[in-house]
């Protein structure tokens, strides 16, 4: 996660980095991405790109996890929940163009950083509010008795990271096939094991 310096910074100052960031991870490999190609589009020094983030994988991560964040909100706000949408909002309704470019490249990301954001800090802090839903539909009666949460929220986690290992295996490219497997799963396996009849 970025550190409290990068959040004190003002809007503007952010949304510059922000946006730099976006067009380098873009243009380039994940791999030829470096601090100071980072710090030379956001013009900064790359002391202060430390002051920021704690490396190249935390801005990375911290973008994407944002996108993510922006996904969740739209597709909750339209039922209310999360998991258990079958319709999935375009994200060209969701997001802009710049960031639809940039969500592409996790498929290209090394299997290290996506390990990170799968199973460290991020997919807490981003798949907090599954937990929540989880914990509302046990409140609500909804789950069956014998789930567990914190065992669910890990499946679900450690699945999420599993489709993306398959998609890559299998030259799976076409986002519309990606979306057809991903909800598949979550309905016919994932849901169905979770929730009452």
């Amino acid at each position: 996660m970025p550190k409290q310096t990068f959040f004190n910074l003002p809007n503007s100052k952010k949304e510059k980095i922000i946006d730099a960031a976006y067009d380098i991870f873009i243009e380039m490999d994940y791999e030829d991405v470096n601090i100071r190609s980072i710090t030379k589009a956001a013009d900064i020094s790359i002391g202060s790109f430390y002051q920021y983030f704690y490396d190249k994988d935390d801005l990375y991560l911290y973008l994407m996890s944002n996108i993510e964040k922006k996904i969740y909100a739209k597709e909750k706000q339209k039922i209310g929940y999360f998991l258990m949408d079958s319709d999935i909002i375009p994200i060209e309704e969701i997001c802009t163009q710049k960031e639809i470019d940039f969500n592409q490249t996790w498929y290209r990301a090394p299997i290290e950083v996506m390990m990170k954001f799968y199973f460290g800090e991020y997919s807490k802090d981003l798949n907090s509010n599954i937990v929540d839903e989880l914990i509302e539909l046990q409140d609500l009666g909804k789950l069956k008795d014998s789930v567990d949460i914190d065992f669910i929220f890990y499946i679900y986690a450690t699945s999420m990271f599993n489709i993306l290992m398959y998609f890559r295996e299998m030259n799976i490219t076409d986002e519309k096939q990606k979306i057809d497997i991903k909800r598949k799963f979550y309905t016919d396996w994932f849901l169905k094991g979770i929730l009452k009849e």
